[in-house]
């Protein structure tokens, strides 16, 4: 069996220093918060806003795993993984806090989960919750990137850096779901 690993604090450290030296400004405490969290993000969201977040799922669509998809995922070419991108939103605000995608092999999932992954708009925290899974997150990568017209569209910006994280969480030493998380540079300021 492959050993999954993610960042290390070093590793995580290393990777925001690099942001901040290419944009020669410190990362606000938040934001640094946002970008290595191994616990819920719509939590994590609620407890900074002090107001509810809504889940807004953009597209949610059946997908065959290409070869990056397969490795990332650690399962076989051509299975099938669930596809979601969505905004969690400040219930106040039709901008989104958080652009949000995930990838989800369908094989690793069961009855009600299965359900609830790919068919509600329920936050992924809360799912695993319900369902009483015992999981753990591991980020992946921290990054700072251009606005694609997804996020452009998601944020009602032009143009702005966006920092990014990509984590997995595991469930009995597989990946259940990876996602990757994005907001403006601007945001959580």
């Amino acid at each position: 069996m492959q050993r999954l690993k993610g960042m290390s604090v070093n590793e995580m450290l290393n990777s925001i220093a690099r942001i901040e030296e290419r944009i020669r400004l410190n990362l606000s405490d938040i934001q640094k918060i946002l970008l290595t969290t191994d616990g819920s993000m719509t939590r994590t969201l609620e407890v900074l806003t002090g107001r509810p977040v809504m889940i807004i799922t953009k597209v949610r669509t059946p997908i065959n795993a290409d070869n990056d998809l397969a490795n990332e995922l650690k399962i076989k070419v051509g299975e099938e993984a669930n596809y979601r991108v969505v905004y969690l939103k400040d219930s106040d605000s039709d901008r989104a806090l958080i652009f949000a995608r995930s990838w989800t092999p369908v094989m690793r999932l069961s009855g009600v989960i299965k359900k609830d992954l790919t068919s509600t708009d329920m936050p992924i925290g809360k799912i695993l919750t319900k369902h009483k899974l015992e999981t753990r997150r591991e980020v992946t990568s921290i990054e700072l990137l251009e606005a694609e017209v997804m996020l452009k569209r998601a944020f009602k910006i032009d143009s702005e850096l966006m920092l990014s994280r990509f984590y997995n969480i595991i469930h009995e030493s597989k990946i259940l779901i990876r996602i990757n998380e994005v907001f403006p540079l601007s945001s959580f300021r």
